[in-house]
């Protein structure tokens, strides 16, 4: 019989997250929620297809592509799990934000054309169905659907967190109700609009953030009295807060570590799943020219509100200037309400509201479409009705809701390591099978499985039994399974992972196209690879 503590639901926390009482920001949040619900209930009227809820039918052009892209990138990742990073660890924490803009070039460069053009040849709607149509292998696609609706998990959990406070913030309501209310408000707007709305939602908080960010890097450089006393403040209390790889462990480790970061979040990117489904979308392939670049810059302004708000609330803390009252989480909420005006609060935080509402519709739909989509056809049972898949897809949004809830409700991890589980989650298992996949005719369906395998198989060991085991109150299993990981904690799993599953898909294709010469490409697939 078991010793291990009951668990008990975890109190959220409320003490150090302010609340706005002001009628601007009030104003702002309640016109913001109406704008985004009546996108929903426009998108809901253009629904009439599953290709139509996953996809948009293919209309979509290059801004709206590229800030959308740029937006479901950033999301409540950028504004909570940034400013919480980069106030924890100081410096070192922008090596992802540095990265993450090549991130886009590359998944461009790589992958942009061949699956708009998978878009052409099959009648594809999620990933699984690219995969499933580049390896003709049902293992395939089941392990695909299998790894999204894991990955979905973490990344959906990720922006409910950030959505709790903001509800809070605005509203004044309690975290909980913050919580369970904004699930709910996101599930009937992805239920009714679908990948409809959530792009016209993603262009319009994505001009809306990069506006926002500007405001808040100035503001927050002059609270910390310029870079020059920011740096001082934040070296005179500890200097690692200011060093590139201060917060990564020993020296000898830092650069191992700073290149692990880079490879996670410059190549991870064309590994997830919200962002190069997008491209299904595009309206042709000749608008995809400019996308990258415009994608890329977005983000790094956006980073702006990370770097600037992050460094600037340590450093007042550091100096003495203002009491640390609050969660590392809290650092950008708390911000943007105490320190700039309640126009430039209300902007933001009603823009950080469509953030996590559009790019949580995503993570839903590509979710909800792995389980009534992906997994029955892996099993050889397909929904043949398109509206009964539709309505299955859309009640499979409800269960993921309810599921990512609950990880928020019983975990205490930080919004920026569930954003990084996620993150690594995608990555390991999609890079190797989609950008090699689409990219090197010598892929095979057994190189996919080992690397789909290793990928998750690793991710699940030491990212998310450890977290679960912790909150479970197993401290002392999840140190033992830590124990067998080889690398400094600061490592980050899902680049092992991802390096991991590469190594094992190259080297098992290679094996298998040695003993099984027969082994071709999809005819139809030929001028894909070509490109």
């Amino acid at each position: 019989m078991s010793n291990a503590p009951a668990v008990q639901p975890i109190p959220l926390q409320e003490g150090g997250i302010p609340v706005a009482d002001d009628p601007v920001i009030l104003g702002f949040g309640i016109v913001y929620l109406f704008v985004v619900m009546l996108i929903g209930v426009w998108g809901w009227m253009r629904t009439n297809s599953t290709s139509d809820f996953l996809i948009t039918g293919k209309n979509v052009g290059t801004w709206v592509l590229a800030l959308t892209a740029f937006s479901v990138i950033q999301s409540g990742f950028g504004f909570v799990g940034g400013p919480e990073l980069v106030y924890s660890f100081g410096t070192t924490a922008l090596w992802i934000f540095f990265t993450a803009p090549l991130g886009f070039l590359l998944t461009w460069v790589v992958l942009a054309k061949r699956m708009r053009l998978m878009a052409d040849v099959r009648n594809v709607l999620t990933l699984a169905d690219a995969m499933y149509a580049r390896y003709e292998s049902d293992t395939v696609r089941g392990l695909t659907g299998l790894a999204v609706i894991i990955g979905v998990v973490a990344y959906l959990a990720t922006n409910l967190a950030a959505l709790q406070f903001v509800m809070r913030a605005i509203f004044g309501i309690p975290v909980i109700w913050g919580l369970l209310g904004g699930a709910l408000i996101l599930l009937l707007y992805s239920m009714l609009g679908g990948m409809i709305a959530g792009v016209w939602t993603d262009f319009l908080q994505a001009i809306t953030m990069i506006v926002g960010a500007g405001f808040v890097f100035a503001y927050a450089i002059s609270f910390g009295g310029g870079m020059g006393t920011i740096s001082r403040n934040l070296a005179s209390a500890d200097p690692n807060l200011v060093s590139p790889f201060g917060a990564m462990g020993s020296a000898s480790a830092a650069v191992l570590v700073a290149i692990a970061w880079w490879i996670l979040f410059s190549v991870g990117a064309a590994g997830q799943p919200h962002l190069i489904t997008k491209f299904y979308m595009s309206r042709n392939m000749t608008i995809l020219k400019w996308g990258a670049p415009i994608a890329a810059i977005s983000y790094a302004i956006s980073s702006l509100i990370a770097f600037s708000a992050g460094l600037s609330m340590r450093s007042m803390v550091e100096a003495g200037e203002i009491g640390e009252t609050f969660a590392a989480s809290e650092v950008g909420p708390v911000f943007v309400l105490e320190y700039t005006p309640s126009v430039v609060a209300g902007l933001i935080l009603a823009a950080l509201l469509a953030a996590i509402m559009s790019t949580s519709d995503s993570f839903l739909n590509i979710g909800a479409a792995a389980a009534s989509r992906d997994i029955p056809r892996a099993l050889g049972h397909p929904i043949k009705d398109d509206q009964t898949e539709l309505r299955v897809t859309q009640g499979a949004l409800a269960g993921l809701t309810i599921l990512s809830t609950g990880v928020v409700y019983y975990s205490d991890a930080l919004v920026g390591i569930l954003g990084t589980i996620g993150w690594g989650f995608f990555a390991a298992a999609f890079v190797p099978v989609v950008v090699f996949g689409l990219n090197w005719k010598g892929a095979t369906k057994e190189g996919a499985i080992v690397a789909l395998v290793a990928g998750l198989g690793i991710n699940i060991v030491f990212s998310a039994v450890p977290m679960a085991l912790e909150v479970a109150g197993f401290d002392g299993l999840a140190a033992s399974i830590m124990w067998w990981y080889p690398y400094p904690d600061v490592f980050p799993v899902g680049t092992v992972a991802l390096l991991v599953a590469t190594a094992l898909f190259v080297g098992v294709s290679v094996y298998v196209q040695t003993v099984a010469a027969d082994r071709s490409v999809p005819t139809d697939l030929h001028a894909l690879l070509e490109r």
